[in-house]
């Protein structure tokens, strides 16, 4: 049995909690539930199942200051692993960062039959013991040659969320990953949902091993492929082609197994009508505030304030999250418009608030 490592992707960008998180002040930097970030909270709940001196983080140089800092306010700087920050140089894509993080890894000396388990760090489980449970079963599918992923149960019909199609029984607690799906239209969600157990959400969780992790890439792209067995992703990294690790990979792959994730309290936290629905405690009128507001006769209403106390009125099924740039207010179910609220700011010369 070989050693287990953790990398947590922490390289991307987005606005889809806007205005709150911005282009250079991404979600999983925000201390959205409690008094610690999506960051701090991937890494604390990764050493549940693996050694601190194990831990990676994937991240660009624009955010290495800000992994850093928050890394060493829950674990302490003198405590951090050298080489913690797997630092791309461009924005590629999942796939090439992954890859160029297990040519650092086997660099500093792991070999191809560790394993690894790549999380994204902007997630959030409220149930850390399911998700350890799910990751050492993913480990032995892993360590039986396949390439496992978590697949979430389904709590409603999403459309935001691309799915898996869970086959027969591999092994104990893992099944054959029969085919991954994109995102569907609304009645084919909610058919996926009626289903129970069929249909998992695709949680962009993956653990492997590099000797499967190429036996699998060498037919899916050939390409990345020769790049990744010959250690050449770090010095191929600008001209390589920016592409998922779901389209370059799990989606071509033939031995692909998910385990189940129920029961976590998994989201992705991908809109304030998640973190109304999946991470925030509401009221008895469906209420959930963040910081400082008053909500008479009010129903279903999400409210982030800070910096002074908002007051709303006789109204129902709104956001309000008022920044110290920025007051944004949208209906509850329409947040995931958000981005073309910020394509709007910025093609009017408004970049500035994004």
């Amino acid at each position: 049995m070989g050693r287990v490592y953790g990398l947590i992707l922490s390289g991307g960008s987005g606005t889809r909690l806007w205005p709150l998180s911005r282009e250079n002040f991404p979600k999983q930097f925000i201390a959205l539930h409690g008094d610690k970030t999506l960051l701090q909270t991937t890494a604390l709940r990764m050493v549940n199942m693996i050694p601190l001196e194990a831990l990676r983080v994937i991240s660009g140089s624009k955010w290495h200051e800000l992994v850093m800092n928050q890394s060493a306010e829950i674990f302490g700087a003198d405590n951090l692993p050298d080489d913690f920050i797997i630092e791309e140089p461009y924005a590629r894509g999942t796939a090439p960062a992954i890859l160029l993080a297990v040519e650092e890894l086997k660099r500093q000396g792991a070999s191809d039959d560790d394993v690894m388990i790549v999380v994204p760090s902007d997630a959030f489980i409220r149930s850390t013991k399911v998700f350890t449970e799910a990751l050492k079963t993913g480990v032995r599918a892993a360590e039986d040659g396949y390439i496992a992923t978590l697949g979430i149960a389904p709590v409603r019909p999403e459309t935001g969320f691309g799915y898996i199609r869970q086959g027969e029984e591999l092994g104990k607690g893992y099944y054959n990953a029969e085919a991954f799906i994109e995102k569907p239209d609304f009645r084919t969600a909610q058919k996926y949902l009626s289903e129970e157990g069929l249909y998992l959400w695709n949680g962009g969780i993956f653990i492997f091993t590099p000797s499967s992790l190429y036996r699998e890439l060498e037919n899916a792209d050939p390409e990345l492929y020769s790049l990744a067995v010959n250690g050449k992703m770090r010095e191929s990294f600008s001209s390589v082609k920016n592409i998922s690790f779901d389209n370059a990979v799990m989606e071509k792959a033939g031995k692909v197994a998910v385990v189940p994730l129920v029961n976590s309290g998994w989201s992705d936290v991908g809109s304030w009508d998640a973190l109304h629905d999946d991470v925030m405690e509401s009221d008895e009128r469906h209420n959930v505030v963040s910081g400082s507001a008053v909500i008479l006769d009010g129903h279903n209403c999400f409210v982030h304030s800070k910096n002074k106390t908002a007051v709303l009125n006789m109204v129902n099924d709104i956001i309000v999250v008022d920044t110290p740039d920025t007051l944004f207010i949208t209906r509850r179910g329409a947040s995931q418009e958000v981005r073309n609220v910020v394509k709007f700011l910025k093609d009017n010369g408004m970049s500035g608030m994004c």
